[in-house]
């Protein structure tokens, strides 16, 4: 038992910090209301700061809290505040060593506060708020090195206080050194909790950032962070031309980062951005690239128009086969059936071969066609691939026809019998050795009889494109006796799980 309330004092709860009956006390000083509120703080402090070996202060502090009264709870949380902004302004925290023990464990309680019991926070909602700003300002100070501090992430914490975070976090991206390596990570924070127009927002600010950095204002900042870098590297005394090539190496870096970041964020005004950097031929070629990477996954038909203004790009230092093979596979994903006659006009002059990598433009297209049109297109589409073409072509790879047969096996459902009567021997090779490479990947157990049927089919595969030599595959029969055999096995496969699970 204790004695009254004023013969406590924080000596006391100081000593009692170290002690195996401490913890207890100091919980019966948070607890009772014959303490004065300094004292109860003083020893809520107390639970937060205090290393003992069997009692876990954080969990102490949540389960009495969680036994009081809403309002003398609040009470204690608010006369908290400023200590805990004290205790995470503490010294001896820098980027090089991390946060120290003190600044993690005021964090830690404050998020405790913020949280409450999962079903209410511990604070009303101006202190929620203000113990909310504290800990995103601790911790976004030095992302790198306080994401992951204590016991909570940054994850946990974003997540914890909800979709009012997402402006703290906007508001910390900027085009800092230090800041744009943690872009994509404060992208994914944001992403996981904003609304939609939090996420808009967020966007904006990002791509605010991007054309800071693609704005002569940052080149200065660049060309020394630029000459740090390679002076660090062991250069000595670079010249200016090396330094400028550095700085605008740095700027790519940077803008590839910032352009993973609009990525994530996923909004229509993000890919808008992208795709007018992919669309600018003033651009460096690899910056272009990059934004259609970025692209992946957030195209829609109202960027149809600016893809093909690439796809169909003439070759130049700032257009090549990668470029207009990236345009392609965003095409693909638009959702634009309308799409497919502008593609198949591009397909069918694309007569590039393995040794200029033309090929890969065709096959893209191809992919593009597939994933557009669906089973629909599918007739129209082995009308293309069978029509005759002019030199450089010399025939379709391996990797292409392989390609387009997995295209065609990604269609919900896959169109078996539509491929079965493909195999035909009145169909022209290309398009035979496309459905037989399907049934391969997709076929059902009455394929097999079909694809053996195939095995003594001797038909030579002229102007053999890429990889069909590599491959062994040389003959019709070929090339069935290899779908046969990845088909049984796959078969195989899929029979395994149930045999396991009937056991």
């Amino acid at each position: 038992m204790l004695a009254a309330g004023c013969n406590v004092t924080e000596a006391d709860i100081e000593h009692w910090k170290h002690t195996q009956r401490g913890p207890g006390k100091i919980t019966t000083v948070l607890t009772r209301t014959e303490y004065a509120l300094p004292m109860r703080v003083r020893a809520a402090r107390a639970l937060i700061e205090m290393k003992h070996p069997n009692v876990n202060g954080l969990d102490r502090l949540q389960s009495a809290l969680g036994q009081m009264p809403a309002s003398e709870r609040e009470q204690i949380v608010h006369a908290l505040l400023p200590e805990l902004a004290s205790m995470m302004r503490a010294q001896g925290s820098t980027p090089s060593n991390g946060p120290s023990e003190a600044q993690i464990k005021a964090k830690d309680a404050a998020f405790v506060l913020i949280r409450g019991d999962g079903r209410q926070s511990f604070a009303n909602a101006e202190d929620r708020t203000a113990l909310s700003t504290q800990v995103l300002d601790w911790m976004l100070a030095d992302f790198n090195g306080r994401a992951l501090a204590g016991s909570f992430t940054a994850e946990q914490i974003v997540n914890g206080i909800g979709p009012s975070s997402a402006e703290r976090l906007t508001a910390a991206v900027s085009s800092d050194d230090s800041s744009i390596p943690v872009i994509v990570e404060l992208a994914k924070l944001i992403n996981g909790v904003a609304t939609p127009e939090g996420k808009q927002a967020a966007v904006a600010r990002v791509v605010a950032v991007a054309r800071e950095v693609e704005g002569e204002a940052i080149t200065a900042r660049l060309r020394t962070r630029a000459q740090q870098l390679i002076e660090q590297g062991g250069v000595r005394n670079p010249s200016a031309d090396v330094i400028n090539r550095g700085a605008e190496r740095l700027r790519g870096q940077y803008l590839t980062v910032i352009f993973e970041a609009v990525k994530t964020l996923g909004q229509s005004n993000g890919t808008d951005y992208l795709l007018a950097v992919a669309r600018n031929a003033a651009v460096p070629l690899d910056r272009r690239k990059a934004a259609l990477t970025a692209m992946a996954g957030t195209v829609a038909s109202s960027h149809t128009d600016g893809l093909f203004e690439v796809l169909n790009c003439a070759p130049s230092a700032s257009c090549d086969l990668e470029l207009r093979a990236l345009a392609a596979d965003r095409v693909g994903e638009t959702r634009d059936r309308a799409a497919t006659a502008r593609l198949f006009t591009v397909f069918d002059a694309s007569n590039g071969n393995a040794a200029d990598n033309g090929f890969t433009l065709r096959w893209k297209i191809g992919e593009a066609i597939l994933k557009l049109g669906g089973a629909s297109v599918l007739s129209e589409f082995a009308q293309h691939l069978g029509a005759p073409r002019v030199a450089p072509f010399v025939g379709y790879t391996f990797a292409e026809l392989n390609g387009e047969a997995q295209a065609v096996g990604d269609m919900t459902p896959p169109p078996r019998d539509a491929m079965r009567a493909l195999t035909a021997a009145s169909n022209p090779l290309p398009v035979r050795l496309l459905a037989i490479m399907f049934l391969g990947i997709k076929g059902e157990e009455r394929d097999l009889a079909l694809l053996q049927g195939f095995a003594s089919d001797s038909t030579a595969i002229p102007g053999l494109g890429e990889g069909w030599t590599a491959e062994s595959l040389t003959t019709v029969g070929a090339v069935a006796t290899k779908a046969r055999q990845q088909l049984q096995q796959a078969l195989r496969g899929a029979q395994q799980p149930a045999a396991n699970a009937a056991q």
